[in-house]
């Protein structure tokens, strides 16, 4: 994410958090998604419906610094809209694990 443009610029908290989690200062005044829509798009998710909480991915979204220009258009319940915005990926694969032996801290 890019926070050049408000270099020296003190933030309130719910500011810094709308900046850090949309990647805009303006508040939204989008409409709330219709009941009939409250589904997720993610075909990978496992409970498409029973999030509190649905997004609508704009096609100009750039929170967290991901590219979102492939999911515009499409909602996401919050879970499957924190993994893209940490991981830049709705993979949900994990990491191999290390073997018993290379889990020692070296330091």
């Amino acid at each position: 994410q890019d926070w050049g443009h408000l270099a020296g610029r003190v933030l309130c908290h719910t500011c810094y958090y709308r900046y850090k989690s949309t990647g805009k200062l303006e508040r939204g005044e989008d409409e709330p998604i219709a009941a009939s829509e409250r589904r997720c798009s993610y075909a990978g998710c496992t409970r498409p419906d029973q999030s509190r909480q649905f997004i609508q991915i704009d096609s100009g979204t750039n929170a967290g610094g991901q590219d979102w220009s492939s999911l515009g258009g499409q909602v996401l319940c919050n879970a499957c809209y924190l993994r893209f915005l940490r991981r830049g990926s709705l993979d949900k694969s994990k990491a191999e694990s290390l073997a018993e032996a290379d889990r020692r801290c070296t330091y």
